[in-house]
């Protein structure tokens, strides 16, 4: 049947079809764009990808009009399209029409929109009645209202106004009072037609008690998860509210991001792939603890999508991938019949796994029958290298290999093959019929050619290794393999020590350094259960030297051995060294302390630091923020700290003047001055920057602050010798403040040569001392001899100290 009036029937239903929230015009529509953004994304540089949605936010847009929208249904091939033209001229260009895909979660709530999040009538709500508790349509809760002040454990705070929602919550800007520090709030709501009052009063209790969570060993470790504030339940509402600090949380997340732009690219995914997988990794690995006090070991997400990733910006690697909403706390606030998931490592996994699918296919939902897509059909995957594919497949639980947790599966990501070029206009079919003829040009014969590649290899391996055959054989190994190999090791139990706070009592005992759950201690003992030692730490090196000598120990370890007497030797078994260290805040980069220093300070400027006589970072070229001295509780430390860089008597008097002032309330110097275990100098120095602009500087051995990406370790000058950094990249290029210290971990470790050749200025050995006395039996030595081993030193490596030599 042929309609008289074909233009003015296509009219009227494109009337009917604007009325409605899911046509498939609308979705239609969608589909194209979203499939013309994913080509043109495709022509910016990574690094600068993160941009786009922050500046599509600012364009002011209108939306298009029903001509506009007749004209591109009506339009016949060749025709322009009509766009709108301001008074200056400009065209304005119409604005991508997005249907939402997500339903209520609240369907009891009978909203007018279909979605009580995203409905408008709230808004509406608060602007006839400021006080409104509901929605005048639904019963909803209504929006918090600009200026509500809500009462937290940690503070007071002050709404400014909705952003948007995200899961189960509302997201407000606010600020903390009195100082008026912006902060982020979650608005997560328990509505009445959901939950009972004891259902209510529960949740509320749960929410406080786990919503948060911090290192059960005190060390601060930034894994991209959203750092809570403050968890707050109102007694007088059916609400609860999530605080962060800044604006991460305002972030956009993936499912908006992907509005945005359009499909992600593959290189893109790799990174969002790694940085996700390095974090869970973290979370799954770890001992936490939560605000109730009770420490839980691993912890799983629970609630990875699209909408619980955030996306922000990194100068270093394009973009940033932040975790939120765990369901540790968002799941509290599910209905009481909703069907719980069954949380595990392998949800994670395939979760995530779904999110890289989606976003290389541009999104969720078919726009046209709005079914899920589904990775099992190849057409819903773009021209992909096959092994990013298996991998992905395979988080999912659909591809060849199984990952059993993320750290496998990471390891896996990063063993890919790199990405070809390859242009995703051609088709499969053109691919293949490339490769046949690239298959034609080769006429030899594929068993020739591995024969060829075979006696080339044979040659290359004689010529590097058969000729020095025999004499290897016969030469004498230097250096012992195995700890298990040291023979004449005395009989009976042994007491050693060392100075409390040294770097030899960090590594010895701190768990997870060398594997989880387990101390260097641990793994000497396991294989050397012969040599049977009591370890008791003194409070001062020079205390534990002297047990040495009054034969109340066998042997010391420590790292000042300039001034031994006769009766006494060493063996150097490692290296260690002071670093210097200021806050690495990714929140605040641009006025951060690395940057302004360009990553380096003097021995001078030192100096003049810790004794006092500057009192604010511009004074020697630094931001204008003040001044905060960080002290180690290592005497050891602190003695080669005054002998190396103070040096002179003035300087060393000074700085012990201002060293007595430490941890006190009212210092009488206007330099504030610390003296804290590691951990919480770490802790403290990275929030003095955030929360209250103050730049600190501490002082410890590398062994301890190794890996501790909160803070940045500056390179040395020493005179008129160029910088030294105690850290290099594995291209053998010093790490700059632009390194990302926390994501780039696994490409970067201490600068071993500059430690071994001594050239890095602070760098000192770790020693065995023992007493020179045939009449004791040689405990210390075997134990050096232990250490010096080569299986001894790879430990030693990955307890943060540095070998003797380079570890092939």
């Amino acid at each position: 049947m042929v309609h008289k009036n074909p233009q003015g029937f296509i009219g009227k239903l494109l009337k009917a079809f604007a009325t409605l929230e899911s046509s498939r015009l609308f979705q239609g529509i969608k589909a194209i764009q979203m499939r013309i953004s994913s080509q043109l994304i495709r022509l910016v540089p990574a690094r600068l990808l993160w941009l786009l949605p922050f500046l599509e936010q600012e364009i002011k847009v209108k939306p298009p009009t029903l001509e506009q929208l007749k004209d591109k249904v009506l339009r016949k091939p060749g025709e322009k399209e009509v766009v709108e033209v301001t008074e200056s001229g400009a065209e304005v260009v119409p604005q991508r029409l997005v249907t939402p895909q997500i339903k209520s979660l609240y369907p009891d709530y009978r909203c007018v929109e279909g979605n009580t999040f995203a409905c408008e009538w709230p808004q509406k709500t608060l602007e006839q009645q400021a006080d409104a508790k509901y929605c005048i349509k639904c019963g909803f809760p209504a929006l918090l209202a600009p200026e509500t002040k809500i009462q937290g454990i940690r503070g007071r705070y002050q709404i400014e106004g909705v952003l948007n929602y995200r899961g189960r919550g509302r997201i407000y800007q606010a600020f903390q009072l009195p100082d008026r520090q912006p902060v982020i709030i979650k608005e997560y709501l328990l509505p009445a037609r959901y939950f009972n009052p004891e259902e209510t009063r529960q949740r509320k209790d749960a929410f406080v008690k786990l919503a948060g969570l911090s290192l059960a060993d005190g060390r601060i470790q930034d894994f991209r998860l959203i750092p809570i504030w403050d968890a707050i339940a109102d007694q007088n509402q059916e609400r609860c509210y999530l605080v962060t600090k800044g604006n991460l949380d305002s972030y956009s997340t993936l499912a908006n991001y992907l509005i945005e732009t359009g499909s992600l690219t593959s290189y893109q995914v790799r990174q969002l792939l790694n940085q996700v997988l390095q974090s869970l990794e973290f979370l799954h690995s770890q001992k936490f603890r939560l605000p109730s006090g009770l420490v839980q070991e691993g912890l799983v997400d629970g609630n990875i999508s699209l909408e619980s990733l955030l996306i922000g910006p990194s100068f270093q690697e394009g973009f940033f991938i932040y975790l939120c909403d765990l369901f540790l706390w968002e799941g509290r606030f599910a209905p009481p019949l909703e069907e719980r998931p069954i949380l595990s490592v392998a949800k994670d996994l395939k979760d995530l796994g779904y999110v890289a699918f989606y976003l290389l296919a541009g999104g969720t939902n078919d726009p046209v029958n709005g079914q899920l897509f589904n990775p099992k059909m190849k057409d819903r995957w773009p021209i992909i290298h096959p092994g990013l594919k298996d991998f992905i497949l395979s988080l999912m639980g659909m591809g060849m290999a199984k990952f059993e947790t993320a750290e496998i599966a990471r390891q896996a990501l990063l063993r890919l093959p790199p990405e070809p070029q390859i242009d995703p206009t051609l088709s499969e079919g053109v691919i293949e019929e490339e490769a046949k003829k690239k298959k034609r040009r080769f006429p030899i014969p594929i068993w020739l050619m591995w024969l060829i590649g075979l006696l080339l290899l044979l040659s290359l391996l004689w010529y590097l290794f058969g000729r020095n055959l025999f004499k290897k054989q016969t030469a004498p190994d230097s250096v012992v393999c195995c700890i298990e190999q040291v023979s004449g090791i005395p009989a009976g139990n042994f007491k050693y020590t060392a100075e409390k706070n040294s770097p030899w009592d960090y590594v010895l005992q701190q768990p997870n350094l060398i594997a989880k759950e387990t101390t260097l201690a641990q793994e000497l003992y396991k294989r050397q259960p012969k040599l049977q030692l009591l370890y008791q730490p003194e409070p001062l090196w020079v205390d534990a030297i002297q047990k040495v000598r009054t034969k109340e120990s066998e042997f010391a370890i420590a790292t000042l051995v300039n001034n031994l007497t006769s009766d006494l030797g060493y063996e150097n078994v490692a290296h260690d060294g002071l670093v210097f260290f200021v806050a690495f805040s990714y929140a605040r980069r641009n006025d951060s302390l690395p940057s302004a220093l360009n990553g380096q300070i003097t021995f001078e400027q030192l100096r003049q630091l810790y004794t006092g006589k500057i009192n604010k970072w511009q004074q020697i070229g630094g931001p204008d923020v003040r001044l905060k001295l960080y002290l180690p509780l290592s005497e050891e430390a602190i003695q080669i700290f005054e002998e190396r860089v103070l040096k002179d008597k003035s300087s060393i008097d000074n700085f012990r003047k201002l060293a007595k002032q430490s941890n006190q309330i009212s210092p009488t110097s206007e330099v504030q001055v610390k003296r804290l275990q590691t951990g919480e100098t770490l802790r403290g120095i990275i929030r003095d920057f955030e929360d209250s602009n103050i730049g600190a500087i501490g002082f410890d051995s590398l062994s301890r602050v190794l890996g501790q990406c909160s803070v940045y370790p500056l390179a040395l000058i020493n005179g008129n010798n160029p910088p030294i950094s105690p850290l290099i990249q594995n291209n053998n290029q010093p790490v700059t403040p632009r390194t990302d210290l926390c994501n780039a971990k696994g490409s970067y470790g201490p600068n071993v040569e500059a430690f071994i050749s001594q050239n890095y200025p602070l760098a000192y050995p770790l020693s065995v001392i023992y007493p020179r006395d045939n009449s004791r039996k040689p405990v210390g030595e075997k134990f050096a001899e232990i250490l010096k081993t080569s299986e001894a030193q790879e430990l030693l490596y990955k307890t943060g100290l540095v070998p003797l030599e380079a570890l092939k």
